[in-house]
Protein backbone atom coordinates (compact mmCIF):
# COMPACT_ATOMS: atom_id res chain seq x y z
CA UNK A 1 0.00 0.00 0.00
CA UNK A 2 1.53 3.31 -1.15
CA UNK A 3 2.51 5.47 2.10
CA UNK A 4 0.52 8.31 0.86
CA UNK A 5 -2.94 6.05 1.22
CA UNK A 6 -5.12 5.75 4.60
CA UNK A 7 -4.85 3.11 6.43
CA UNK A 8 -8.51 1.62 7.03
CA UNK A 9 -10.36 -1.30 8.68
CA UNK A 10 -11.53 -2.46 5.16
CA UNK A 11 -7.82 -2.33 4.25
CA UNK A 12 -6.65 -3.85 7.53
CA UNK A 13 -8.83 -6.66 7.44
CA UNK A 14 -7.89 -7.78 3.60
CA UNK A 15 -4.67 -7.93 4.47
CA UNK A 16 -5.11 -10.01 7.28
CA UNK A 17 -7.63 -12.48 5.38
CA UNK A 18 -4.60 -12.51 2.74
CA UNK A 19 -2.28 -13.47 5.28
CA UNK A 20 -4.09 -15.65 6.62
CA UNK A 21 -4.76 -16.98 3.01
CA UNK A 22 -1.18 -17.37 2.72
CA UNK A 23 -0.37 -18.94 6.05
CA UNK A 24 -3.15 -19.55 8.02
CA UNK A 25 -5.14 -17.24 10.80
CA UNK A 26 -3.20 -19.06 13.70
CA UNK A 27 0.13 -18.31 12.67
CA UNK A 28 -1.11 -14.34 10.85
CA UNK A 29 0.42 -11.85 13.33
CA UNK A 30 0.08 -8.37 13.60
CA UNK A 31 3.34 -8.22 12.16
CA UNK A 32 2.54 -9.89 9.46
CA UNK A 33 -0.75 -7.66 8.73
CA UNK A 34 1.24 -4.07 8.99
CA UNK A 35 3.74 -5.45 6.46
CA UNK A 36 1.43 -5.87 4.20
CA UNK A 37 0.00 -2.34 4.50
CA UNK A 38 3.83 -1.13 4.80
CA UNK A 39 3.06 0.35 8.22
CA UNK A 40 4.57 0.00 11.98
CA UNK A 41 2.60 -3.03 14.01
CA UNK A 42 1.92 0.18 16.52
CA UNK A 43 -0.43 1.51 14.16
CA UNK A 44 -2.80 -1.44 14.28
CA UNK A 45 -3.57 -0.61 17.60
CA UNK A 46 -5.28 3.35 16.66
CA UNK A 47 -7.90 0.58 14.82
CA UNK A 48 -7.90 -2.31 17.37
CA UNK A 49 -7.11 -2.93 21.00
CA UNK A 50 -5.80 -6.38 20.28
CA UNK A 51 -5.69 -9.05 17.83
CA UNK A 52 -8.64 -10.77 19.37
CA UNK A 53 -10.70 -7.82 18.33
CA UNK A 54 -9.43 -7.48 14.94
CA UNK A 55 -10.25 -11.24 14.23
CA UNK A 56 -13.71 -10.98 15.34
CA UNK A 57 -14.00 -7.71 13.83
CA UNK A 58 -12.89 -9.39 10.66
CA UNK A 59 -15.08 -12.61 10.91
CA UNK A 60 -18.22 -9.60 11.43
CA UNK A 61 -16.83 -8.48 8.00
CA UNK A 62 -16.94 -12.00 6.15
CA UNK A 63 -20.31 -12.47 7.09
CA UNK A 64 -21.56 -8.99 6.22
CA UNK A 65 -19.94 -9.41 2.75
CA UNK A 66 -21.44 -13.30 2.35
CA UNK A 67 -24.76 -11.47 2.65
CA UNK A 68 -24.91 -9.32 -0.13
CA UNK A 69 -23.71 -12.22 -2.52
CA UNK A 70 -26.48 -14.08 -4.56
CA UNK A 71 -25.29 -17.37 -5.41
CA UNK A 72 -27.73 -17.67 -8.26
CA UNK A 73 -28.58 -15.03 -11.19
CA UNK A 74 -31.22 -12.47 -10.52
CA UNK A 75 -32.68 -13.48 -13.73
CA UNK A 76 -33.49 -17.28 -12.94
CA UNK A 77 -36.80 -16.97 -14.02
CA UNK A 78 -35.73 -15.93 -17.71
CA UNK A 79 -32.92 -18.01 -17.65
CA UNK A 80 -35.02 -21.41 -16.58
CA UNK A 81 -37.44 -20.84 -19.58
CA UNK A 82 -34.76 -20.20 -21.61
CA UNK A 83 -32.45 -23.27 -21.13
CA UNK A 84 -32.59 -27.02 -19.93
CA UNK A 85 -32.66 -28.02 -16.54
CA UNK A 86 -28.67 -29.66 -16.53
CA UNK A 87 -27.55 -26.28 -18.21
CA UNK A 88 -28.92 -24.34 -16.06
CA UNK A 89 -27.93 -26.38 -12.52
CA UNK A 90 -24.42 -26.67 -14.02
CA UNK A 91 -24.12 -23.25 -14.63
CA UNK A 92 -24.72 -21.98 -11.12
CA UNK A 93 -22.21 -24.42 -10.01
CA UNK A 94 -19.73 -22.73 -12.34
CA UNK A 95 -21.02 -19.49 -11.00
CA UNK A 96 -20.63 -20.82 -7.06
CA UNK A 97 -16.83 -21.97 -7.68
CA UNK A 98 -15.86 -18.63 -10.16
CA UNK A 99 -17.17 -16.47 -7.25
CA UNK A 100 -15.20 -18.23 -4.83
CA UNK A 101 -11.73 -18.37 -6.51
CA UNK A 102 -11.44 -14.09 -6.93
CA UNK A 103 -10.69 -12.09 -4.25
CA UNK A 104 -11.80 -11.66 -1.83
CA UNK A 105 -13.99 -14.23 -1.55
CA UNK A 106 -11.66 -16.82 -1.86
CA UNK A 107 -9.70 -15.35 1.47
CA UNK A 108 -13.03 -15.24 2.99
CA UNK A 109 -13.89 -19.14 1.98
CA UNK A 110 -10.92 -20.32 3.39
CA UNK A 111 -10.68 -18.36 6.30
CA UNK A 112 -14.61 -18.67 7.84
CA UNK A 113 -14.24 -22.59 6.68
CA UNK A 114 -11.13 -22.75 8.89
CA UNK A 115 -12.33 -20.75 11.75
CA UNK A 116 -15.95 -22.61 12.00
CA UNK A 117 -13.96 -25.08 14.19
CA UNK A 118 -12.78 -22.75 16.67
CA UNK A 119 -15.16 -20.02 16.31
CA UNK A 120 -19.19 -19.75 17.11
CA UNK A 121 -19.39 -16.56 15.19
CA UNK A 122 -17.40 -17.92 12.24
CA UNK A 123 -19.69 -21.40 12.28
CA UNK A 124 -22.89 -19.68 12.13
CA UNK A 125 -21.74 -17.29 9.17
CA UNK A 126 -20.66 -21.08 7.65
CA UNK A 127 -24.19 -22.25 8.61
CA UNK A 128 -25.85 -19.53 7.05
CA UNK A 129 -24.44 -18.88 3.88
CA UNK A 130 -24.90 -22.75 3.26
CA UNK A 131 -28.33 -22.50 4.24
CA UNK A 132 -28.40 -19.40 1.98
CA UNK A 133 -26.95 -22.00 -0.99
CA UNK A 134 -29.84 -24.17 -0.24
CA UNK A 135 -32.32 -21.59 0.04
CA UNK A 136 -31.54 -20.10 -3.63
CA UNK A 137 -31.20 -23.70 -4.87
CA UNK A 138 -34.93 -23.96 -3.72
CA UNK A 139 -35.79 -20.83 -5.83
CA UNK A 140 -34.12 -22.36 -8.79
CA UNK A 141 -35.85 -25.68 -9.29
CA UNK A 142 -38.92 -23.72 -8.39
CA UNK A 143 -38.27 -21.49 -11.42
CA UNK A 144 -37.60 -24.71 -13.25
CA UNK A 145 -40.31 -26.37 -12.11
CA UNK A 146 -42.57 -23.36 -13.15
CA UNK A 147 -41.23 -23.36 -17.20
CA UNK A 148 -41.78 -27.56 -16.69
CA UNK A 149 -37.77 -28.10 -17.22
CA UNK A 150 -38.35 -30.28 -14.14
CA UNK A 151 -41.24 -32.61 -12.62
CA UNK A 152 -43.09 -30.64 -9.99
CA UNK A 153 -42.05 -31.42 -6.45
CA UNK A 154 -43.57 -31.41 -3.48
CA UNK A 155 -42.20 -29.05 -0.57
CA UNK A 156 -40.35 -31.95 1.06
CA UNK A 157 -38.64 -33.38 -1.62
CA UNK A 158 -37.76 -29.99 -3.20
CA UNK A 159 -35.81 -29.57 0.63
CA UNK A 160 -34.63 -32.67 0.28
CA UNK A 161 -33.18 -32.13 -3.36
CA UNK A 162 -31.89 -28.72 -2.34
CA UNK A 163 -30.29 -29.80 0.42
CA UNK A 164 -28.30 -33.05 -1.62
CA UNK A 165 -27.62 -29.89 -4.85
CA UNK A 166 -25.78 -27.90 -1.87
CA UNK A 167 -24.05 -30.76 -0.24
CA UNK A 168 -22.03 -31.56 -3.70
CA UNK A 169 -21.42 -28.17 -4.47
CA UNK A 170 -19.94 -27.21 -1.48
CA UNK A 171 -17.90 -30.46 -0.99
CA UNK A 172 -16.61 -30.05 -4.65
CA UNK A 173 -15.77 -26.40 -4.03
CA UNK A 174 -13.49 -27.58 -0.92
CA UNK A 175 -11.78 -29.47 -2.89
CA UNK A 176 -11.25 -27.00 -5.43
CA UNK A 177 -9.43 -24.62 -3.21
CA UNK A 178 -7.65 -26.83 -1.27
CA UNK A 179 -5.81 -27.92 -4.59
CA UNK A 180 -6.02 -24.08 -5.21
CA UNK A 181 -4.39 -23.32 -1.80
CA UNK A 182 -1.79 -25.60 -2.47
CA UNK A 183 -1.01 -24.45 -5.55
CA UNK A 184 -0.98 -20.91 -5.02
CA UNK A 185 1.51 -21.31 -1.89
CA UNK A 186 4.01 -23.47 -3.96
CA UNK A 187 4.25 -20.65 -6.37
CA UNK A 188 7.36 -17.93 -5.79
CA UNK A 189 6.21 -14.81 -4.39
CA UNK A 190 7.04 -12.16 -7.08
CA UNK A 191 5.47 -8.97 -6.07
CA UNK A 192 1.90 -7.73 -5.67
CA UNK A 193 -0.92 -9.85 -6.63
CA UNK A 194 1.29 -12.96 -7.07
CA UNK A 195 -0.95 -15.37 -5.26
CA UNK A 196 -3.67 -14.95 -8.14
CA UNK A 197 -1.42 -15.48 -11.17
CA UNK A 198 -2.54 -18.74 -11.52
CA UNK A 199 -4.00 -19.58 -14.87
CA UNK A 200 -5.25 -22.82 -13.95
CA UNK A 201 -9.05 -23.68 -14.77
CA UNK A 202 -11.15 -25.72 -12.27
CA UNK A 203 -12.23 -29.33 -13.43
CA UNK A 204 -16.14 -29.12 -14.06
CA UNK A 205 -15.95 -33.07 -15.65
CA UNK A 206 -16.27 -34.97 -11.80
CA UNK A 207 -19.03 -32.41 -10.67
CA UNK A 208 -20.75 -31.99 -14.02
CA UNK A 209 -21.89 -35.76 -14.28
CA UNK A 210 -22.87 -35.14 -10.57
CA UNK A 211 -25.22 -32.81 -11.69
CA UNK A 212 -26.40 -34.51 -15.01
CA UNK A 213 -27.29 -37.42 -12.54
CA UNK A 214 -28.70 -34.88 -10.33
CA UNK A 215 -30.93 -33.93 -13.29
CA UNK A 216 -31.86 -36.93 -14.43
CA UNK A 217 -33.58 -37.72 -11.45
CA UNK A 218 -35.78 -34.45 -12.07
CA UNK A 219 -37.10 -35.05 -15.56
CA UNK A 220 -40.89 -35.52 -16.31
Amino acid sequence: MAKSEKVTREKIILAFLDSCFAKNAGGTSLSDVADRLGIKKASLYNHYESRDAMVEDCIRWCGDYYRKTYFIPTDIDSISQRYPAENVMKAIVNRWFKMNEKEPLIQIYSFIESEKYISTAAAKISQETHAKLISQTKQALRSLGAAGKIIDLEENDLETLARMFAALTVSSLDGYIVAKKIEIRSMPDTGKGSLFESKSEPDFSKIDELVTTFCSMLRS
